[in-house]
């Protein structure tokens, strides 16, 4: 029998006034109506949406408290296939009937968007108006920053044409020959106009790059991309009204968004521009730095060293800058630091000269100067970049101690301690001022420092190097046999809902905790949070003892992402009040990947193997690095092929055995533990070892003389002595959250649980979580006293 179909008018109507006149849904029906939200629900994100009307018209919203949710779903599918009539209507019925719900300015937001891309600016502006700043999520954002770039664009009257766009040239005026490029063919664009054309204004162009700037990878954004390209193939972006920093930063965006041939084209229509001295010179720089990326030094030495007469100092600067750079890739070292230390001294800018000034300190201390790097690190003290400011405070310290001027390296350090920066950077000069102390002979002095820094779970490795001093063996933890604390980890989640669902909640905030555990519950995770965060923060810590703020990260956690979870504990304050339920959140733990967490795997503590995904994944479990590796813990796919016999797997592995977590947790565990065997039960170079490789380890160990904190300095890979910090970071956190009893035993003076030490609960600074994305893998072009190494 063939399948009925109504006009889409008719069926909203038929389908709305059956919400107005449906029997309300009886609690023992609820589960049933729960089930009819989620498989509708699955359709919709799945772009089912006609089908997903289907399911979701089996339910009335009359009595079921979650039946604003029903209308929004049903109106975002309606606005997604810019059915933007009827969506309207079930905006007012959602209006009407739930007054009281969050949704009415997210269904407005939706049809904002449908009718931007529909090019209906007035309605767009309408609805805009309603729901402008009232949605959360990038995906939104992305979507909010098109909708107002658009509202800046100018219609084009009708019967006006628009421009054709120039052709390519080869050369511009400063004399400098450029490469002939056809521009690219036209992408997909959004629908075409309904309702006249329009054309840029500077401010929408600026709207829109800004847009693609910072959402990059959402929709939104690549609508906006697609928008200005648009608009540069039909000759009518305004490139010189917009100035040089405009198109340098569009063609930087496209760069960095994977639009290479794009961006190319860009940097070559901006160089063939007549643009003042200033601008050209920058955007030149640009350039050049985009060739260098794409492997092509040379050619970007090149053409830097045509533009150098007559441009200003900075600019010739940068161009140094970069042979210097080429000279030390080529292995002449030691022009390559004389031209380094030249740069300062020849009208570069601040940037340029700390990069500079930088790179030669670290090129000394590969060619064995350590006084001529000590003396140059000194002078960085005060640099403006954070990163190498911190690490040159350290550096001239140590290199005073490394050449026993004692009296001199104890004051630096010191200093270093109170120069800010994270508990670890703080744990990491007060532990060699600790080693100054004992070679000044004042042992006592030193002995203190170790127990402080042996008691603060927020020193990182240096807690256990100080314990080492001390004459503990802290790293026996991590093999240690376990205590049976984390025995019953896949029951703590289970406990943690029937504490909320039993709690005292109050009338007002009671109804939004019980939506959003059964958000939760359905897989509606983000919906979950927004009505999270509608919970009165005080009742949060009233009967949770919770700081509010960590909400949104405990219906997260409880819904499984714990990715998401971490993410938002980002910024938050340490609740010294809830220290264990808070550090939960921070740094969970995961059974459904890792499995019991109190038996080994591979002869690796299923901790150690946390402390790693934190760091590596975030426990994103799809996560994908630039350089290809895999997974939890971001395996490269002929480390796992290699490893898979010690896994017990014997069959051919295939790239995607590498996103089933249970099988990439158990070959990084063996991973982990063949480079565990190979070091004789070394953690820290093990550790170093799944992040950097064998060989560069063994060059680090070579000059180490067996002293753990020593091989962590001679690490000179800037990337890589993070990750240690972080993941021994971590692995402090676990064992005090989730195993205090063991961890007590060989930190018997730290605190309780409970009474963490300054920095132990909560993300210090530039310790704690990495962002959006895994950390980046060591760069392999670096190599021993790397300049980037700083």
């Amino acid at each position: 029998m063939p399948r009925i179909r109504l006009r889409t008018g008719a069926a909203v109507l038929l389908f709305l006034s059956f919400l107005v006149q449906a029997p309300p849904a009886s609690a023992s029906d609820a589960p049933d109506t729960d089930e009819t939200l989620r498989e509708g629900y699955s359709l919709l994100t799945n772009e089912e949406y006609d089908e997903a009307r289907r399911v979701f018209s089996r339910i009335s919203p009359d009595g079921y408290d979650l039946g604003d949710y029903l209308l929004y779903f049903t109106g975002f599918s309606l606005a997604r296939q810019g059915k933007q009539e009827e969506a309207a209507s079930v905006l007012g019925t959602l209006a009407g009937s739930f007054p009281e719900s969050p949704l009415s300015p997210y269904l407005s937001h939706e049809l904002a968007y449908a009718a931007a891309k529909a090019d209906d600016l007035a309605v767009a502006r309408k609805h805009f108006s309603a729901s402008r700043g009232k949605v959360s999520g990038n995906g939104r954002k992305s979507e909010e920053g098109y909708i107002a770039a658009r509202l800046l664009e100018q219609e084009i009257p009708a019967g006006e044409g628009t421009a054709t766009p120039p052709p390519p040239v080869k050369e511009n005026g400063n004399g400098i020959e450029l490469e002939a490029l056809p521009l690219p063919e036209e992408p997909e664009s959004p629908a075409p106009s309904s309702s006249g054309r329009f054309r840029p204004t500077p401010e929408a162009a600026r709207a829109h790059l800004e847009n693609f700037v910072v959402h990059t990878v959402q929709e939104g954004a690549a609508l906006s991309m697609e928008r200005l390209w648009k608009w540069r193939t039909d000759g009518i972006l305004p490139f010189r009204a917009l100035g040089g920093g405009y198109i340098g930063k569009f063609a930087n965006a496209l760069f960095r968004a994977g639009e290479t041939a794009k961006a190319r084209s860009v940097y070559q229509e901006a160089l063939a521009a007549d643009l003042p001295p200033e601008e050209y010179h920058a955007i030149l720089l640009d350039y050049a730095e985009f060739l260098r990326k794409q492997g092509d030094t040379t050619k970007a030495k090149t053409l830097l060293a045509a533009a150098v007469d007559g441009a200003p100092p900075a600019f010739r600067a940068e161009v140094e800058f970069l042979s210097a750079r080429v000279d030390w890739k080529a292995g002449r070292s030691e022009d390559a630091r004389r031209k380094f230390l030249q740069i300062p001294e020849s009208g570069a800018s601040a940037a340029v000269a700390e990069r500079s000034r930088n790179q030669a300190a670290w090129i000394s201390l590969e060619l064995g100067d350590l006084p001529g790097a000590t003396e140059e690190f000194g002078k960085l003290a005060g640099a403006k970049d954070e990163q190498i400011r911190q690490e040159a405070i350290f550096r001239h310290a140590f290199g005073l101690y490394l050449q026993k001027n004692y009296p001199e390296a104890a004051v630096a350090f010191m200093a270093g301690e109170k120069s800010g920066g994270s508990s670890v950077e703080r744990a990491r000069h007060a532990y060699w001022r600790g080693r100054t102390l004992h070679g000044m002979g004042e042992m006592e002095g030193g002995k203190a420092l170790f127990e402080s820094i042996a008691s603060d779970p927020g020193a990182g490795p240096f807690a256990l190097f100080a314990a080492k001093r001390l004459g503990r063996d802290s790293f026996a933890m991590l093999s240690a046999p376990s205590s049976g604390e984390t025995r019953r980890c896949e029951q703590e989640k289970e406990e943690l809902w029937e504490k909320i669902r039993g709690a005292g909640w109050s009338n007002a905030d009671g109804p939004k905790v019980r939506r959003a555990a059964r958000l939760t519950r359905l897989g509606m995770v983000e919906y979950a949070v927004l009505e999270a965060e509608r919970v009165d923060r005080g009742e949060v810590r009233r009967v949770l003892g919770l700081a509010g703020g960590y909400t949104p990260a405990l219906f997260r956690y409880l819904a499984g992402d714990l990715r998401g979870a971490i993410r938002e504990t980002l910024g938050l304050a340490a609740d010294r009040g809830s220290v264990g339920l808070a550090d939960r959140l921070q740094y969970p733990l995961a059974p459904q990947f890792v499995g019991d967490c109190d038996g080994k795997k591979a002869g690796v503590d299923p901790l150690v193997l946390h402390a790693i995904i934190r760091q590596e994944s975030l426990f994103q479990y799809n996560a994908l690095s630039p350089a290809g590796a895999v997974g939890l813990m971001q395996l490269m796919p002929r480390t796992a092929r290699r490893v898979a016999p010690a896994a017990g797997i014997r069959r051919k592995l295939r790239r995607s055995d590498l996103l089933r977590p249970e099988r990439n947790v158990a070959l990084g565990a063996a991973t982990l533990s063949i480079l565990l065997k190979e070091y004789g039960g070394d953690y820290l170079r093990a550790v170093a070892a799944y992040n950097a490789g064998e060989a560069a380890v063994a060059r680090w160990w070579e000059g180490a003389e067996g002293d753990p904190a020593l091989f962590l300095e001679r690490v000179t890979y800037r990337e890589t002595r993070g990750y240690l910090r972080k993941v021994f970071f971590n692995l402090l956190q676990y064992y005090r959250i989730y195993r205090p009893e063991m961890f007590a035993r060989y930190f018997p003076t730290a605190p309780k649980e409970g009474t963490p030490a300054p920095g132990a609960s909560g993300t210090p600074p530039g310790e704690g979580t990495p962002g959006a994305v895994p950390a980046p893998a060591p760069s392999q072009e670096s190599p021993e006293a790397a300049p980037s190494g700083g």
